[in-house]
């Protein structure tokens, strides 16, 4: 069978929450009005980064957040921040029949530091340094206990930041240090709220598998790389961002790779961004083009939109390189109030490309997922079932599936 009947039972829970929740939204008459907010710098940088120290300040009023967020003087804030998102993978490639328990790849366990401080001038200074946790050290704690290689220690590889950023009022924001290109998170934007489960970048939940042939035999290319969504990367770079101006705002950086071995490109790239509201209405969006040295430059971009009343959403992304290869995507959500624990996310997406790989002529994906937010604990449950289908050039490729089931737990 393609599938156990474990993962259908678990396909139906999940089909049928969906139909249920689609119900009550239409029916619901409580207030469920959602906040337009966007918490990654990857994507709202300029907004963000304009944030003082004394906003954040202003929520030490927890005993959590006061364990993690040092005042360490009159203007200038240590912040402790990560989050831990683990789950069970089913995945199935036709063939065989995978369970694991892993880190999540589409937000992968993290922990950092963050140093905020302002001057008497209006400038500001913004330190961060954020790794990733490695990955088999889940393996070794649930899969493989005894394991005593060395596959759990830390390397350069699980370094997300350490950067420093400047602002400067009237001027812009300076950043220098590995951390986000001016392109990253430019195909992200996503007001759904089942992104910690379903993004753009679809073949995440199903990375770490080699895809099988439509033979049983296995092949040497990771299913995740047929499916490209061109956003950009965390480098090495000089980055600057201009002050937002009526919901526009712009970036360039210019950077360099060196947590690989191997790589001499130099990239360079510059994004345009813009959000604004109507009448409850949210929209953000953005585009921008990626040079990347030796290897294909591409173009990419992205526009979401919500209703912060009903809670429904869309997102669309979209990406094309010079090699040829090109692809689209999009969700349809809705964000409502069921349980007082918190917010209920359902969203279904669809992927498409033309060309991935010289392997592929193309490659299809569609998903649904469901989140569940706890406020109490900062906690997000989550499930979401995945359909991989490729295209092969050269000799067929079978269908595969991943369904995924965790909690993701921030601080």
């Amino acid at each position: 069978m393609f599938v156990t009947m474990k993962t259908f039972l678990k396909l139906f829970l999940i089909v049928g929450t969906l139909s249920v929740l689609s119900s009550v939204a239409a029916a619901q008459s409580i207030k469920n009005e959602q906040e337009i907010e966007d918490t990654s710098d990857a994507q709202s940088w300029s907004k963000n980064w304009s944030k003082s120290w004394r906003e954040k300040k202003s929520k030490r009023t927890s005993l959590a957040q006061r364990l993690t967020h040092w005042q360490l003087s009159e203007n200038t804030l240590l912040t402790l921040y990560g989050q831990i998102n683990i789950g069970q993978l089913d995945f199935d490639d036709g063939f065989d029949h995978h369970a694991k328990l892993r880190d999540n790849p589409n937000s992968p366990s993290r922990v950092g530091l963050r140093l905020e401080t302002e001057f008497d001038n209006g400038r500001r200074l913004f330190l961060n340094l954020e790794t990733a946790v490695p990955k088999s050290v889940f393996d070794r704690v649930f899969n493989a206990p005894t394991d005593g290689g060395n596959d759990n220690q830390w390397d350069k590889s699980l370094l997300r930041k350490a950067e420093g950023r400047l602002t400067v009022p009237n001027v812009g924001y300076f950043s220098f240090g590995q951390g986000s290109m001016a392109t990253d998170g430019i195909t992200g934007f996503d007001f759904s709220k089942t992104t910690v489960a379903a993004s753009n970048s679809v073949g995440d939940t199903g990375s770490g598998f080699l895809a099988r042939l439509s033979d049983g035999s296995v092949s040497k290319t990771d299913i995740s790389a047929f499916f490209p969504n061109y956003d950009g990367a965390r480098r090495f770079r000089l980055r600057y961002d201009g002050h937002e101006k009526n919901g526009l705002s712009w970036a360039v950086s210019l950077g360099r790779e060196v947590l690989s071995e191997g790589n001499d490109n130099t990239y360079a790239d510059v994004a345009l961004r813009y959000e604004t509201e109507w009448r409850g209405f949210g929209v953000k969006s953005g585009i921008g083009y990626s040079h990347n040295g030796k290897s294909a430059d591409f173009i990419s971009g992205s526009v979401a939109g919500l209703d912060t009343i009903s809670g429904l959403n869309f997102a669309l992304a979209f990406g094309a390189s010079k090699t040829g290869g090109k692809y689209a995507y999009g969700k349809l959500g809705v964000i409502r109030e069921i349980v007082k624990l918190g917010w209920t996310a359902v969203s279904v997406d669809y992927y498409l490309s033309r060309d991935p790989l010289n392997i592929a002529d193309g490659s299809k994906s569609w998903g649904v997922a469901v989140v569940q937010k706890i406020d109490a604990y900062d906690l997000e449950l989550y499930a979401t079932y995945r359909r991989y289908d490729v295209n092969g050039a050269v000799v067929q490729i079978a269908d595969s599936s991943a369904l995924f089931v965790g909690a993701r737990f921030s601080w």
